[in-house]
């Protein structure tokens, strides 16, 4: 009874995390729109669209490795073509669509935006995940336990993860409009991020929120810096 007590007590955690994101594009919205104004549709659906695009060329590699290895390193793999996948795109979007300061603004938005709703609903399916004891979602959870992903924590953190990947899309954004070059510095930067992120929040969460706050801002300031030179 205790432990069923405890997975609906979990459950219900995740649950509310995840909408504790949603907040997330409406204040970074807000921010944005202080520096580039009025809001830039297409540039916003541009920059959703380069992030469903990058996810679905991770597919290819997140089948072969769960065919190869093991799901905990399969994890590990997927995670470092995060990199590569995202600012590829990113470069071609900029090469081939954004032209000015404000498209890269509002589609780094779109960018960070359509990522709210993954964690929405990754977070909801983590919850449901929990009341099932079937084989495959017990090793599913063992998997989520082992990166951290299970472990309560504050929505805020969450919230706060949100806004620092805005404003990392964002920066990275403005950084490939004012020199392209540096996608040779933002694709390995995006993986390592990434996966320092995992390996540091599974036991120092506040650590690494912090941390990726203060580099994300970094980021964003030296973006529009170089795209506003």
């Amino acid at each position: 009874m205790t432990a069923l007590t405890d997975d609906r007590r979990l459950a219900a955690t995740l649950r509310r995390n995840a909408l504790a994101v949603l907040p997330a594009p409406l204040i970074a919205g807000a921010a944005l729109a202080a520096l580039a104004w009025p809001p830039l549709g297409v540039p916003a659906l541009l920059g959703a669209a380069g992030w469903l695009l990058a996810l679905a060329a991770r597919q290819p590699v997140a089948l072969l490795v769960a065919r190869r290895t093991t799901p905990a390193r399969g994890a590990a793999i997927i995670g470092w073509c995060s990199g590569p996948a995202e600012e590829l795109v990113r470069l071609a979007l900029v090469l081939l669509a954004l032209r000015s300061f404000e498209d890269a603004i509002w589609a780094g938005f779109g960018w960070a935006t359509i990522e709210v709703l993954l964690v929405l609903s990754n977070g909801f399916a983590m919850a449901a995940l929990i009341a099932k004891d079937d084989a495959k979602s017990l090793e599913a959870r063992a998997l989520l336990e082992a990166q951290g992903l299970l472990a309560p924590h504050h929505a805020g953190w969450g919230l706060l993860e949100r806004l620092s990947a805005t404003a990392l899309h964002t920066g990275f954004t403005l950084l490939l409009l004012a020199q392209p070059w540096l996608v040779l510095l933002t694709l390995p930067a995006h993986s390592a991020i990434n996966m320092l992120m995992v390996r540091i929040g599974r036991t120092r969460l506040a650590v690494a929120e912090i941390a990726f706050a203060i580099v994300s801002a970094a980021v964003l300031a030296a973006g529009i810096l170089l795209a506003t030179a």
